[in-house]
C-alpha cells in the first residue's frame, strides 16, 4: 500500500495582524496605539469609528475614535514606529499591585473569539470580591437572558480587579481611584467620564490579547455610564446592566443615539432620508413612515423639592392627534412622590419607581388644539425629587405603535429638530432604556460587524486518520465538504452536516470544508456567514 502523506493547506483562524487606535479632531490625525492583534480577515478593517465619548447630553470635544485593523503585510510605514509588543507580563502582580485577572466566559481562542474585558473603580482591596460577584451578576443578566445570549459562544469575557485606596467614585468629593472616574456634571445621575485613561489602558494589558471591547464598571448604587471608546456603567442594581446593555449597543454596533435630543445619530439605526437602508426588514410590502412632532423638550435637571415644574406648550391643529409626555426622573421611589398634571388633571405615569434614575410614559390622550399645561409637582417634599427630562409629543392618529413594526419613524436632535428616521417606534434598548433587546437592524448588525473579525471555523485538524472540522458553537450552523478540481469544486453529499470525516478513503487531491451561519436574526445577504478551509492529501 502506498502510505498516503497529508499535508494541511488551512490558514489559521485568525491572522497575525495590528490594531492601529487613533482619533481625528479638526481633520489632525493623533495616533494613541498600535497593537498586536489576530483577527480572521486577509483584509484591512475599519473596527470602530464612533464619537470618542457619547454622553447623555454631555458637551465634549468633538472627536472621533477609530480602530483600523491591518494584517502584518499590509501595515502602513507610517505605523511602525508605534509599534509595541503586547506581552502578558509573567506576573500581574508585578505590573500592577495587588490586580487579579478572572476568567468569567470562556468559548474558545482569544484568537478567534470577539475579547470583552471588564475593569471595575472604586473598588478598594477589602471589596475584591464584591466587584467579581458584581461582574458575574451583570454578565449572566446581558448575556445569559435575552440581550446578548445569542452572541455568547462568540465572546470570550475577562474581568480584571485593580485595587482603588477609595470606595466610590468621584462627585462631590474627589476619591483616589484607579481609574479616577467622575461623574459629569457633578451631583447629577447622567454622564460617568474617564478620568486617567493612561491606567485604563494600563490595566488592559493585563490581558494577553488585544480586547475588542473595554468595560468598567464604577462603585456606585446609582445609574450613570458613557458610551465611545469605552462602555462605563455602575453596580447599581436597578440600572447598571441597562445603561451597560445601552453603551454596549454603542460599541458593538458601531451606532449613535434613536433617542430624542441626543447627539450622535449615525450608522446602521440611522437614515437621513425616507429612502432608510432597512428594508429587507419592513413587516409589509409597503415601507410605513411615522412621523411625530416633538411639542416639548425640557431637560432641565431640576430638584422638584425647590422648585415645581411647570410649562406650556402649543398642540397642532390637527385632527385625530393625540398627546403624550415622556419623563425621567431621579429619587421617585413611589406613585406618591410627584404628580404630574395637564391642564390641571392628573397624568398615570407607566414605568418602575425607584431612588435611582427611572423612566416614564404617559398615556396617549386626544388634545384640542392651542396652549397646554404641563405641571410635576413634589408631592411629598423628602428632598430628593429630581425631574431630569418631560419630552411632549403629537402623534397623528395613523402612526402605528405596534411594538414590532419595522418602517421609519423620526427621530429628533437636542435643538428638536428633526434629523432623520429609526426603524421602531420604541422597542429597542437605543431609545427605550427600559427594553431588553434591540430592533432587528441592531441586531444583524451586530453579528455582520463581529462575523466580519472572526471565522465561523476555529480549526481542521487530523484525528485518528480522519479530519475533523472545529465550530464555533452556534445552532444554525451548515457544514458541507468538497472535492476540489482545478476551479470546480464538487459536494460530497455523505459528508454533510459531518464533523468528523474520512477524507483519505476518497483518495489524494483537494478538498475544501465550508460552514455556512443560517440565522433569522441576519436577512442581508454577506459573505461573512460562510466561511471554509482547504485540505490538500498528497
Amino acid at each position: 500500500m502506498i502510505k498516503l502523506l497529508v499535508a494541511l493547506l488551512i490558514s489559521q483562524s485568525a491572522i497575525a495582524g495590528y490594531v492601529v487606535k487613533q482619533k481625528i479632531k479638526n481633520n489632525l490625525v493623533h495616533v494613541v496605539a498600535v497593537e498586536k492583534a489576530n483577527i480572521a480577515s486577509l483584509e484591512i478593517l475599519k473596527l470602530k469609528s464612533l464619537q470618542e465619548v457619547i454622553a447623555e447630553k454631555e458637551v465634549v470635544e468633538p472627536v472621533v475614535y477609530e480602530e483600523i485593523y491591518y494584517p502584518e503585510n499590509k501595515l502602513p510605514k507610517k505605523f511602525h514606529p508605534f509599534v509595541f509588543k503586547k506581552e502578558a507580563p509573567l506576573d500581574n502582580q508585578l505590573a500592577w499591585p495587588g490586580s487579579e485577572v478572572r476568567e468569567i466566559v470562556k468559548s474558545g481562542s482569544d484568537s478567534n473569539r470577539i475579547t470583552i474585558t471588564i475593569l471595575g473603580d472604586g473598588y478598594t482591596e477589602g471589596e475584591k470580591e464584591k466587584y467579581f460577584s458584581d461582574v458575574k451578576r451583570m454578565v449572566k443578566d446581558m448575556f445569559q437572558d435575552i440581550t446578548f445570549k445569542s452572541y455568547l459562544s462568540v465572546f470570550n469575557i475577562y474581568a480584571v480587579f485593580t485595587p482603588s485606596e477609595e470606595s466610590g467614585i468621584s462627585d462631590i468629593q474627589t476619591r483616589r481611584t484607579a481609574f479616577d472616574l467622575y461623574r459629569s456634571p457633578k451631583n447629577s445621575k447622567r454622564g460617568i467620564m474617564p478620568g486617567n485613561r493612561q491606567a485604563i489602558e494600563k490595566a488592559l494589558k493585563l490581558i494577553p490579547d488585544y480586547t475588542d471591547y473595554p468595560i468598567i464598571i464604577a462603585n456606585d448604587d446609582y445609574y450613570g455610564g458613557l458610551g465611545g471608546r469605552y462602555a462605563i456603567t455602575t453596580r447599581s442594581l436597578t440600572s447598571g446592566t441597562m445603561v451597560l446593555r445601552h453603551e454596549l449597543g454603542h460599541n458593538f454596533s458601531n451606532v449613535g443615539e434613536e433617542y430624542d435630543g441626543g447627539q450622535v445619530y449615525s450608522g446602521a439605526n440611522f437614515s437621513r432620508t425616507k429612502n432608510v437602508p432597512w428594508k429587507h426588514w419592513m413587516t409589509g410590502s409597503k415601507l410605513e413612515v411615522h412621523e411625530a412632532e416633538f411639542l416639548t423638550g425640557a431637560y432641565i435637571w431640576q430638584d422638584l423639592g425647590t422648585e415645581d415644574f411647570s410649562t406650556q406648550f402649543d398642540f397642532p391643529n390637527k385632527k385625530g392627534y393625540t398627546y403624550d409626555l415622556k419623563i425621567s426622573s431621579v429619587g421617585w421611589a413611589s406613585d406618591q412622590d410627584v404628580k404630574v398634571l395637564l391642564d390641571g388633571k392628573e397624568l398615570e405615569l407607566n414605568g418602575v419607581f425607584t431612588k435611582d434614575r427611572s423612566f416614564f410614559r404617559t398615556k396617549r390622550v386626544p388634545l384640542s388644539s392651542g396652549k397646554h399645561n404641563i405641571q410635576i409637582l413634589d408631592n411629598n417634599r423628602d428632598g430628593n425629587n429630581v425631574l431630569a427630562y418631560a419630552n411632549g409629543y403629537a402623534y397623528p392618529k395613523s402612526y402605528n405603535f405596534t411594538p414590532d413594526v419595522i418602517g421609519a419613524f423620526n427621530v429628533f436632535d437636542n435643538g428638536q429638530r428633526q434629523r432623520g428616521y429609526r426603524p421602531m417606534h420604541n422597542k429597542c434598548l437605543m431609545r427605550d432604556m427600559r427594553s431588553k433587546v434591540f430592533c432587528p437592524v441592531d441586531q444583524e448588525n451586530i453579528w455582520i460587524r463581529f462575523l466580519k473579525r472572526i471565522s465561523l471555523i476555529d480549526s481542521v485538524k487530523e484525528v485518528n486518520g480522519k479530519y475533523e472540522v472545529k465550530t464555533l458553537d452556534l445552532s444554525g450552523l451548515e457544514i458541507k465538504w468538497f472535492k476540489k478540481n482545478r476551479n470546480t469544486r464538487v459536494e460530497i453529499p455523505k459528508f454533510s452536516g459531518q464533523k468528523l470525516v474520512d477524507l483519505k478513503s476518497l483518495g489524494t487531491g483537494k478538498y475544501e470544508v465550508e460552514v455556512t451561519f443560517n440565522t433569522p436574526e441576519i436577512r442581508l445577504k454577506s459573505e461573512v456567514t460562510t466561511d471554509t478551509k482547504e485540505i490538500k492529501i498528497k
